[in-house]
């Protein structure tokens, strides 16, 4: 039998209810308002701490104060204080600075120059190219020791090296002594130059049958880095490449949004970077369309490979498109954001975590490499017969390659319906496609991608390999990108 309330115990019911709900809500309220307004005395009492030092400063202090100065260290005080290691403070003039960095342009003379290691010269490092420094003819390793007939000292060395560059289209003249000869004077118009990013060229093969591997170093994900990379590919590509290295190591990050533009290049569809925030959310930063580069691919790391660096190099290994070669990098996978204040200065904070498609955040750990190879000399000055990290991961691109012709063979055999290869055939496939693994030094316990990309890389070729990086290589391109991105993936990382 169905029992019913009556009207009057319904109501009482739900005023019980109401009251309830009311009462909880209400002290939780409360509890917030406590801890916001505790919060607030405590700050109150901080900036009436800083207040007290300044008033007692301003009175007894005996030199004059210079407020801009102050208000930089206060800032940067403050930040040093949050225990984020990566966090700074960015100071109006050295913002400007940084900003024109970002975009790679450098109103002055297109070479890269540093203070001479125990000299007070300036010493030419890097030439680039079509810049007045190469039609001057100045080359890498000159010395700098006259800028506009003023001689470097000891004393003026920093203050010479900042006046090389200067605004557009003023006129610079140095003199360069390159071994024991100082050379003529040489008058150069300063002009904005693009900083490369990439460079690329095709390893030399020991007999014409070899594959053709090429190389392809990302120096930074900057803002011209995609194009630059879509044109260097693209040169590899015409020339028949078969297989690709790309080389990370003491690549220190840059952007988000320029490492998985070209990952959407090299990768098929899906996830690229997630990122967590602190109260724990995760967001997917990046896609990846379904255009890819179908060619066996090796990531050379160290460890000054961080940040972007170590995603991309994770994200070739997670989508099974290749292996990595080298150390264990530096682990730093946290994102930072940079974030403008009104007097024109910015600061950097750290603003969340972020992780490939694997999921598996690396901070702190870093990644380790399918291949050690360690080595105890400087890479960078090696050509491709001397870097023995560079030389392994030529033979596991082979490797890799040789395994896709097996699987393409073998594919080809079983749709035709004919027998499979000779044992004496399979054998060889077999042998060349595990070389490199066998004769690795470590793999560090981490799973080999050999075999794994070799289903990759055995499907045919996409349109994006073969014709779609014919794209121009300017601004618009992002439009043809096809990659998803939130406005996250323009924070540094």
């Amino acid at each position: 039998m169905n029992k019913r309330i009556s009207l009057g115990a319904a109501i009482a019911v739900m005023i019980i209810v109401a009251t309830l709900t009311f009462s909880i809500t209400r002290v939780q309220t409360l509890n917030d308002f406590n801890t916001r307004v505790n919060d607030l005395k405590e700050r109150e009492q901080e900036f009436e701490k800083f207040a007290e030092i300044d008033r007692v400063v301003r009175t007894s202090y005996l030199n004059n104060i210079d407020d801009t100065q102050l208000m930089d260290s206060v800032a940067q005080g403050y930040l040093q204080g949050i225990s984020d290691k990566y966090a700074m403070y960015i100071s109006a003039e050295e913002y400007k600075k940084l900003t024109q960095a970002e975009e790679e342009k450098v109103v002055g003379i297109g070479a890269l120059i540093e203070q001479a290691p125990d000299e007070f010269f300036l010493e030419v490092k890097e030439v680039y190219s079509d810049s007045p420094a190469q039609v001057a003819g100045i080359e890498a390793g000159d010395l700098i020791i006259k800028i506009d007939d003023v001689d470097l000292t000891r004393e003026n060395s920093t203050q010479m090296l900042e006046s090389i560059n200067g605004p557009q289209g003023s006129k610079i003249t140095v003199v360069v002594r390159r071994g024991s000869e100082d050379l003529d004077p040489m008058e150069m118009i300063r002009r904005s130059v693009p900083i490369p990013t990439v460079e690329s060229h095709m390893m030399e093969q020991a007999v014409p049958e070899d594959p053709k591997v090429g190389y392809i170093r990302i120096i930074e994900f900057g803002e011209r880095t995609y194009d630059q990379f879509n044109r260097e590919l693209q040169r590899l590509m015409d020339n028949g490449v078969e297989a690709l290295i790309f080389d990370v190591r003491d690549n220190k990050g840059g952007t988000l949004r320029s490492a998985t533009r070209i990952l959407d290049k090299l990768l098929p569809d899906g996830v690229l970077v997630t990122a967590t925030d602190k109260a724990g959310n995760t967001e997917v930063v990046a896609y990846s369309d379904a255009n890819q580069v179908n060619l066996p691919m090796t990531v050379l790391v160290n460890n000054g490979t961080a940040s972007a660096a170590e995603l991309f190099a994770q994200s070739i290994k997670d989508y099974e498109k290749g292996s990595i070669v080298g150390v264990t990098t530096q682990g730093k996978g946290v994102m930072q954001e940079i974030f403008p204040l009104s007097d024109g200065s910015a600061i950097n904070l750290t603003v969340a975590f972020y992780q490939p498609k694997s999921g598996i955040n690396f901070n702190e750990v870093g990644i380790k490499p399918d291949f050690e190879v360690k080595m105890e000399c400087d890479w960078i000055e090696l050509d491709d017969s001397l870097d023995s990290q560079r030389a392994k991961a030529k033979e596991v691109a082979i490797s890799l390659l040789r395994q896709s012709e097996a699987l393409k063979n073998s594919v080809a055999e079983g749709e035709s319906g004919e027998e499979p290869g000779s044992p004496e055939e399979s054998s060889d496939a077999e042998s060349g496609a595990g070389g490199s693994e066998a004769s690795s030094e470590a793999s560090s316990g981490s799973e080999s991608s050999s075999e794994s990309s070799s289903s990759e890389s055995g499907s045919s070729e996409s349109s994006e390999g073969s014709g779609d990086s014919r794209e121009e290589e300017s601004e618009s391109s992002e439009d043809e990108d096809g990659a998803e991105e939130s406005d996250s993936s323009d924070e540094n990382a």
